[in-house]
């Protein structure tokens, strides 16, 4: 089944402005994890909001787990289709990290003795069980985050959309974040689709978009998505640290072959030596 599904999809922010994403065909397989990139401005956070209604196309259909979306809909898809962004400051509803999680399942609901459960069961997820007595504004950045990403699995949703959630953290805590969302999408069979503009957290994805000016250009797996390399440089991307250094060590007369693999770049310098 397909967890998300654009069909012509069109969409612009006011009337007589240009469209942000224009007839767009996209989807995202149950279980599946997508990495979209783009440069700014390329409609990779568009995308994400229309994903579960935050927006509403001007023109074309999104469904959600086979469900177009309508006014009627909408409850359920923003159930079934998480959504974190960027700032997990901009996201933080209360002082206390138990009860920031619980705040989406008590908003929909749901009795006390199970939103109880949905906590012990999103902190673990997120590896802060640790922390569900904390203060929130005492938590790193990337903590922070894995405490958003927690209140949006709180719901027990189907789908979960990063809308460039590591944005503003540094390596580690990117990596954490990274961590996180790879083991939910390989354990919990949780759909995952990863906005982002570091080209490494995209390795990890089962499949790569590349987005421009509101179209797909490029899609496929990573490696195949980096091998074409000029085609990348049009687009405003660049290529993953570990093929910038394959690129740098064949430019310095040392014949490693393309990889992104670290094990195998070692390898390969090692048989180079």
């Amino acid at each position: 089944m397909k967890a998300i599904e654009f069909t012509n999809v069109s969409f612009r922010y006011e009337d007589d402005s240009p469209f942000v994403i224009d007839k767009l065909n996209f989807s995202v397989e149950e279980g599946e994890f997508v990495a979209v990139l783009g440069h700014n401005g390329s409609g990779k956070s568009t995308l994400a909001r229309l994903s579960n209604g935050l927006l509403i196309p001007d023109a074309g259909t999104v469904s959600v787990f086979g469900v177009p979306l309508t006014d009627k809909t909408l409850f359920d898809a923003r159930k079934n289709v998480g959504v974190v962004f960027q700032n997990p400051d901009n996201q933080t509803v209360a002082t206390i990290v138990e009860d920031d999680v619980a705040f989406g399942a008590e908003n929909v609901g749901l009795p006390r003795e199970e939103i109880g459960k949905r906590i012990d069961f999103a902190l673990r997820a997120v590896g802060m069980q640790d922390y569900r007595n904390a203060t929130v504004a005492r938590l790193s950045g990337g903590q922070k985050q894995r405490i958003a990403i927690a209140g949006v699995l709180a719901l027990k949703p189907r789908a979960v959309i990063l809308d460039e959630s590591t944005a503003m953290l540094d390596p580690r805590g990117r990596r954490e974040i990274v961590d996180v969302v790879t083991r939910l999408n390989k354990e919990e069979g949780i759909t995952v689709v990863l906005i982002t503009h570091f080209m490494e957290e995209a390795l990890l994805a089962d499949r790569a978009v590349v987005m421009n000016r509101g179209e797909i250009v490029m899609q496929g797996a990573p490696a195949e998505i980096f091998e074409r390399q000029e085609e990348l440089v049009t687009y405003n991307l660049a290529l993953p640290r570990i093929g910038v250094i394959c690129n740098r060590l064949r430019a310095a007369g040392m014949p490693v072959e393309n990889t992104l693999d670290a094990e195998k770049l070692a390898e390969e310098i090692a048989r180079c030596v």
